[in-house]
């Protein structure tokens, strides 16, 4: 018997992941662009279990909601989880100009997973990204930080990583991972 889950995303490519992740498994996944309110918090786990529970109960079924912060060391932390909105006023140049001179280039995207089931408390999945700030953007696709943050073990930037490689790399993340050994042992 197929379990069907609601995967709240208007990120075709997190959902292409997901996909991957949960190849040859009970578990028909269904993307769901609904819109969730996103509280303000530099907690990616409070803003994912917020948007959960409240998608949960909107629908009255099962949903997963995933987040992400952008954590620049040299930064404090900056943007953090507010990528998104960071990314809609900062150019390439921008970063490039705030890590201009600073040598600690390291940057952490924190990732969040929460599972929901309507009038529950949702269960959370966390896992990390490690790479580095570029010197230089990379190709002009994607968003600003795509341009510019060059995942560990590679020498190029998202942008410039070929689509399929990157599903590939954000596919062997821990959350869905995990979530996936919960939801199937379970």
């Amino acid at each position: 018997m197929n379990y069907k889950l609601i995967y709240i995303t208007g990120n075709d490519i997190k959902f292409n992941v997901a996909l991957k992740v949960f190849g040859n498994t009970q578990i028909d996944l269904v993307q769901n662009k609904l819109e969730t309110p996103e509280i303000q918090s530099k907690s990616v786990e409070e803003i994912a279990k917020f948007s959960a529970k409240w998608a949960s109960k909107k629908l009255n079924q099962p949903v997963i909601v995933t987040d992400a912060g952008f954590y620049i060391e040299e930064l404090k932390g900056f943007p953090g989880p507010f990528i998104k909105y960071v990314n809609e006023w900062f150019s390439v140049e921008d970063y490039i100009n705030l890590m201009r001179d600073k040598t600690n280039r390291t940057i952490i995207i924190k990732d969040c997973l929460a599972y929901c089931y309507p009038e529950e408390e949702p269960i959370v999945f966390t896992g990390e990204y490690k790479g580095r700030i570029a010197q230089k953007p990379g190709n002009k696709k994607g968003s600003p930080i795509e341009q510019i943050f060059i995942p560990e073990g590679y020498d190029n930037t998202i942008s410039g990583i070929p689509e399929e490689e990157m599903l590939s790399y954000w596919s062997y993340g821990d959350i869905m991972t995990k979530f996936k050994d919960y939801i199937l042992n379970k």
